[in-house]
């Protein structure tokens, strides 16, 4: 009888074995360490991938650390949030540092099966499409919520004075939004804030007021100087030298996507001479 390498000698018989049966082993013998070195290879790209999830999620929370630490320093000065008035008006935007020492052998290690990954979450979110409630003649029907924003309502577009858009930004007069942020008068809680655009002659006038102090308005030139005030007060009531870094045009819901469409809706958009438009006419 001849030996077959491989083949669990006690069942080595002529008896047992025939040719057909024997094929049959071997191919299904193949297969099995198919799979297990396919299985291996799997792991070990899921391992791979793994780590550099980790790798990314150490890089961000160091991104937020580094943020926090620059609007400690200067990202709520209210002096130098006026002074970067003309730059959009006062649009808040922090640059961040890129570590490239930090898990370089990771970051090369299977890139394109991670980036796989990440392109396919955030394609999965863009997908996410926010229904716009309409009325019967496709008239946007107000209020309108957006996560932690709510319309009030979009206000006018004052095309034939400049200082009312920008090139990426249009400030309608009684524009209106609410949101909820900390409470600037009780160190436990947070409040409703509405947030207004105003005729200020020259340009807007951005307001607040919050719901839990309805007697007090604060003001200012930019969306970024009003919150300025509103997260210096709330810092204070907390006794918290320290203030997050904020955006007034996300705040006020500028930024938003949904809104810059909502408002491109509105009359005399076109006649805004240096703002670009985001959506097609």
């Amino acid at each position: 009888m001849t030996t077959q390498n491989g083949i669990d000698v006690g069942c080595q018989t002529e008896d047992v074995w025939t040719d057909d049966r024997l094929r049959k082993y071997r191919r299904m013998k193949r297969k099995i360490l198919d799979f297990i070195t396919k299985h291996k290879s799997a792991q070990q790209a899921l391992d791979r991938a793994n780590r550099r999830i980790q790798s990314l999620h150490r890089e961000k929370s160091k991104t937020q650390r580094r943020s926090s630490a620059k609007g400690n320093d200067d990202a709520m000065d209210i002096s130098q949030t006026e002074d970067n008035a003309d730059d959009d008006n006062g649009e808040a935007e922090e640059e961040v540092e890129e570590d490239d020492e930090e898990d370089e052998e990771d970051q090369i290690e299977d890139d394109e099966e991670v980036e796989a990954v990440v392109t396919k979450k955030r394609t999965s979110s863009r997908r996410k499409k926010i229904e716009i409630p309409r009325d019967e003649n496709g008239t946007v029907k107000l209020p309108f919520s957006i996560a932690s924003l709510t319309i009030i309502n979009l206000g006018t577009v004052v095309w034939d004075r400049s200082g009312f858009h920008s090139e990426r930004y249009i400030w309608p007069v009684n524009y209106c939004v609410e949101r909820t942020y900390m409470s600037m008068v009780d160190p436990t809680s947070q409040t409703t804030y509405v947030c207004k655009v105003e005729d200020g002659n020259e340009g807007p006038l951005f307001t607040i007021r919050a719901a839990d102090a309805p007697e007090e308005t604060l003001s200012a030139k930019t969306a970024t100087g009003v919150w300025a005030l509103v997260i210096k007060r709330a810092n204070e009531v907390r006794q918290k030298e320290s203030s997050n870094a904020i955006s007034g045009p996300e705040y006020y819901g500028f930024a938003h996507p949904i809104v810059a469409e909502l408002i491109e809706e509105l009359d005399g958009v076109d006649k805004c001479t240096r703002y670009v438009r985001r959506t097609e006419a």
